[in-house]
């Protein structure tokens, strides 16, 4: 069963091959379609401060990277050849 996501690709690839001047139908064909479905709108979801309070606010970001590359920079050193 096709996904949602590979429907509006494969919608998209169709709609490269169409004339310009046909396009406009299309538009007005998605846009009745659209006002059928008023009662069912898209809802909204903010993403923003997610991860607020979880812990992270304390983590020094720099020194964290900086650790991250300095472990990975010795594992590469050590390696046998």
């Amino acid at each position: 069963m096709h996904n949602t996501g590979l429907k509006i690709a494969e919608i998209n690839k169709d709609l490269a091959f169409l004339p310009e001047n046909r396009l406009d139908e299309v538009k007005n064909f998605v846009s009745f379609i659209l006002s059928q479905n008023k009662d069912k709108k898209r809802k909204i979801v903010q993403m923003r401060g997610i991860w607020k309070g979880k812990g992270f606010e304390g983590l020094d970001i720099d020194k964290e990277i900086k650790a991250v590359r300095q472990e990975m920079s010795e594992s590469i050193l050590k390696r046998e050849v």
